[in-house]
């Protein structure tokens, strides 16, 4: 007999090797009692003879697919178990030949005299969820010694369908239109890779659910898709930005049978998936939010029985229809009664496949209360990302049953435990204060420690604590004579020499706060920094010409002053400025950052705390002074009694010099960007005995493990300019599978909140929020924007970064990117730094960017050996097509700012070498074989306007056609090419490609 469009379908997947044993479905039945072995095993064998379809084989016949008798009848297997569990799984995911049958097979096992366990498990291709209730029911019958009633229409019943989905074509076209796969949703946990893995279960009840949907006038189901899509919105909403809160409309995918009314007995696959996307907003109340999902299922249920695939151009079953899934069933009555014997079947039983990042499955008792198993793929989610999603559809189910005029925006489904362990468990950071309370009581007190101590190293050059103090009291003296003390500001310009750390020490010790300017930046930034930040006096280096003198302002010259006259006037509050550090403004015009002592003083404690470092250690400092990595480089050595090396720019930029100067003097810590990271590794870095620090940017993981590999300890930290550098730490340890930035530091907060300011649940992405002693004072001059960044909440002062963060189950933070780098292709919004960290996982890339030109995705890689063909497939497995670039073009180098961070704005116009995006071909003009297969892909697709690049499913293909094309090749040509061909080079210049290759 011919097989159904769904059939077809089904087996294709299972042709391309994607569905792995998702589509097994177990019915293990425990029958306790006496057990007529024989009778049973007759039971099975003659209810499942009667059933055609089931003793079937699966044949291609001229392009389509037919369902044959199996050369085998299907025979009721004995086993003897010990290990039940493991008994289960080894014969769920046994796998089904379907071109020799049968597609299924029993197997009846002793457990216990009068224990046993039958187990059937068939194949979905022949299979669905109610053919359980009925197969199960007519065995017991038959057991019973009483004729069953089989009915065997399935060949007619399938004739009867395709007609319908051919008159309903043009109907579900239209209903469909516009129609395009759904994102990855926002659910806890992380980012899949493709293709089908061993699935996890959970089981969840819903108690109350029937009462409570009869209540509100609707189906259980109804209410149960509408929990599902509303929780689905409520994640999204909670990751978006607060400058761009708007988000797609969240899309569920739900089986709907297609048995025929009048052949309820009926065995067999009669069921379609078909996705349902409901346009909801926070200000819709929940009854409102009921019937909006309501109008949509009608909607839908008017064209169930088409496949979504032959109503909707270019869909391909590679992946799920949609990451989350629900099927839902009602019982139609108690379990079958097996005579003389106590049966349980186990109606939700799974195989431990996952096809779908999260599928809920409901079996509904009809007793009120509804049994969900969620079956879910664990390299996404683990067991407690789902235990918690269904606490949140529990509760958010209960709030809108019991408040269905509140807006669905406002409905209360984050637990009081979960919400205490986001807000205060891991947040409980408090440490005493001790000790100095400024930065420069903290390195007077290791003057007055280890004066003859090494301080600062400058090449051949180098000062004790006792000579630093020297020149820097001289300094603040020459400052004390101009009027310059507490509340002042000063500016310091000097080069990356001692002559630098006298001065900023200088000013610190005078009781000002200091600004630090690089000489090596163009002189207009130079001036705008001076012109906005008016500093009261200007401290240089004499070789410094670049800023000129300025008018009415002071300047003195480090080492042209004496430190006769009046001892400086140290500052002696915590909450007085320690120093003005300007960041790049997303307006193009910088913002001068006000940091106070106190959360310098408790920076410095807190590193002291995490890395361990004090009198002796050597710390290599290559940041610009202008840059906020340079404080923990130059004042944590100083305030523990270690060395400041300091290297020049020119040691900076090149890795073989910089390596040279961390084995010359002695480097114990090195704090670096990942790019200077990089640089010291290309050099051939291997320092067994240093202490890592990684910063700044994101750190991918290949770069992170060779660094691990290669020093004795590494920690990645993380923090704005705006809460004193660093927030959050995490010591990265083998063996190492993921980078994340960890835990809040000593007396820090870090928030996760959504656009609204409130708390997102765990594993949901959100923006990081930050708070504690280390929050800046705000930005000079700027009240406008510092009361946008720096915003009072419930949980005291915070500053809100824009980084896209969310918390993993531990409690450490994994950093996604900043929300201005989303950006929003084809509908779709992107993060960049997601597509970013995959292309960098690849072994043949040392760096990587990505950037959007004209419309399209396209990946700047650094990396010899990097193969167009080779990214492609390594992002394409991991992410979903709209993740994958349309480009890939190779680069010498990815441009840096001057602090050594990605320059994403000068991204655009990089110029590189294009990578083919697949593997190169032969030009085919149609002519001798490209012109056959032309032939042939015009005659199945009903018309000619073909190129020779043109994607298949673009211009109208699906499954159906993919089988005719490759039939004709195979009978015509000789041509027999694998189906998945069909799917990776799906034009007529790749399938001429791939038969040459045969």
């Amino acid at each position: 007999m011919r097989a159904s469009i769904a059939q077809h379908g089904m087996w294709l997947t299972e042709r391309l090797g994607l569905a792995g044993t998702s589509y097994h479905m177990p019915l293990p039945v425990l029958l306790d009692g006496p057990l007529d072995r024989d009778r049973l095993v007759d039971a099975c064998e003659a209810v499942i003879a009667r059933h055609e379809v089931l003793g079937s084989a699966c044949r291609e016949l001229d392009g389509t697919l037919h369902l044959v008798p199996a050369p085998h009848r299907p025979a009721v297997e004995l086993a003897q178990v010990d290990d039940v569990e493991a008994f289960l799984h080894a014969e769920s995911v046994r796998p089904f030949d379907l071109a020799e049958g049968p597609l299924i097979r029993c197997t009846l096992a002793a457990l216990a005299p009068d224990r046993h366990l039958l187990l059937l498990v068939a194949h979905h291709l022949v299979f669905d969820g109610e053919s359980k209730e009925v197969l199960l029911g007519q065995i017991a019958v038959a057991y019973g010694g009483a004729e069953a009633s089989v009915e065997d229409g399935f060949a007619a019943a399938i004739t009867a369908q395709t007609a319908a989905i051919a008159e309903l074509l043009p109907a579900a076209r239209e209903h469909w239109s516009g129609w395009r796969a759904p994102a990855e949703p926002s659910l806890p946990g992380v980012r899949p890779s493709a293709g089908v893995t061993p699935g996890g279960i959970v089981d969840l009840r819903l108690p109350g659910l029937g009462p409570a949907a009869a209540t509100l006038g609707v189906t259980t189901f109804e209410l149960l898709l509408t929990g599902v899509l509303t929780l689905l919105h409520r994640y999204a909403q909670a990751a978006a930005p607060a400058e761009s809160p708007r988000t797609e409309p969240p899309t569920v995918a739900i089986e709907l049978g297609t048995r025929p009314r009048d052949a309820r007995d009926l065995i067999g696959l009669f069921v379609n998936e078909l996705p349902v996307t409901a346009a909801l907003t926070g200000d819709r109340t929940g009854a409102e939010a009921l019937d909006i999902v309501r109008d949509r299922l009608r909607e839908t249920y008017q064209v169930r029985p088409v496949p979504l695939s032959h109503a909707v151009t270019g869909l391909t079953p590679r992946a799920a229809l949609a990451p989350v899934s629900l099927s839902y069933r009602r019982r139609r009555g108690g379990d079958p009664e097996f005579t003389g014997l106590t049966a349980r079947p186990d109606w939700s039983a799974f195989h431990h496949a996952a096809r779908n990042t999260l599928h809920l499955h409901a079996v509904d008792e009809g007793d009120g209360d509804l049994l969900l198993r969620a079956q879910f793929s664990p390299d996404v989610l683990d067991v407690s990302d789902v235990e918690r999603i269904g606490e949140h559809l529990r509760a958010l189910l209960d709030a809108l049953a019991a408040s269905p005029e509140a807006p669905i925006g406002e409905l209360t489904f984050v637990g009081r435990v979960e919400r205490k362990r986001l807000l205060s468990t891991w947040n409980d950071t408090e440490r005493p204060g001790t000790g100095p309370a400024t930065l420069a009581e903290l390195v007077a007190a290791q003057v007055s420690a280890n004066p003859e101590a090494v301080a600062v190293v400058d090449g051949d050059r180098s000062l004790t604590y006792a000579e630093l103090a020297a020149g820097a009291d001289a300094v603040a003296a020459g400052l004390h004579r101009h009027g310059i003390g507490a509340g002042d500001l000063v500016a310091v310009c000097a080069p990356r020499d001692a002559s630098l750390l006298v001065g900023l020490l200088g000013v610190l010790r005078a009781g000002a706060a200091y600004l630090p300017l690089d000489p090596d930046y163009p002189a207009a930034r130079l001036a705008f920094l001076l012109d906005d930040a008016s500093p009261s006096a200007l401290v240089i280096d004499g070789s410094v010409t670049v800023v000129g003198e300025r008018v009415g302002v002071p300047t003195v010259v480090v080492g042209s002053v004496s430190g006769d006259g009046p001892a400086p006037a140290l500052a002696t509050e915590p909450d007085d400025l320690a120093y003005v550090i300007y960041t790049s403004g997303s307006t193009g015009r910088p913002k001068g950052v006000q940091v106070e002592h106190g959360s310098v003083v408790n920076l410095l404690a807190a590193m002291r705390e995490t890395i361990g470092t004090g009198p002796g250690d050597r710390w290599l400092a290559v940041a610009s002074h202008a840059f906020d990595m340079s404080v923990p480089e130059l004042w944590l050595p100083l305030a523990t009694g270690g060395t400041v090396v300091l290297a020049t720019r020119a040691q900076a930029m090149d890795g073989e010099a910089l390596l040279k100067l961390v084995r010359a003097a002695g480097i114990t810590h090195a704090h670096l960007t990942p790019s200077t990271w990089q640089r010291l590794l290309d050099a051939g870095y291997d320092e067994p005995g240093i202490v890592a620090v990684a910063g700044a940017e994101a750190l991918p993981l290949p770069l992170a493990r060779e660094i691990l590999r290669r020093s004795a300890r590494l920690l990645n930290l993380y923090g704005p300019t705006e809460t004193t550098v660093w927030s959050t730490a995490d010591e990265l340890v083998e063996p190492l599978t993921e980078v994340t930035i960890g835990r809040p530091l000593a007396n820090t907060t870090a928030l996760v909140l959504d656009a609204e300011g409130m708390p997102v649940p765990q594993g949901i992405v959100g923006e990081l929020c930050l708070g504690g002693a280390g929050v800046a004072r705000g930005y000079l001059g700027r009240p406008e924007l510092t009361a946008a960044r720096f915003v009072e909440t419930p949980w005291g002062r915070l500053y809100r970064t824009g980084d896209r963060v969310r918390h993993r189950n531990d409690g450490r933070i994994e950093f996604l990117g900043r929300a201005d780098d989303q950006v929003k292709v084809r509908g779709y919004r992107i993060e960049l730094g997601e597509i970013e960290a995959r292309l960098v996982a690849h072994p043949a890339v040392t760096a990587a960017a990505v950037t959007v030109r004209d419309d399209d995705l396209v990946a700047l890689v650094v990396g010899a050996d990097a193969v167009g063909s080779q990214l492609r497939k390594h992002v394409a497995e991991a992410l979903p097509p709209y993740l994958v670039p349309s480009a890939f073009v190779l680069v010498e180098a990815l441009p840096l700012t001057t602090n050594g961070k990605l320059d994403r704005a000068a991204l655009a116009g990089l110029a590189g070498r294009p990578l083919a995006a697949e593997d190169p071909a032969e030009p085919a003009a149609y002519e001798g074989l490209s012109l056959q297969v032309y032939e042939i892909w015009r005659e199945v697709l009903g018309h000619g306007e073909i190129g020779p690049d043109d994607d298949l499913f673009d211009l109208g293909g699906h499954s159906l056609t993919i089988t005719k094309i490759s039939a004709r090749l195979r009978q015509r040509l000789g041509i027999d090419l694998p189906l998945h061909v069909f799917f990776e080079q799906p034009t007529i210049n790749g399938i001429v490609a791939a038969a040459a290759l045969l």
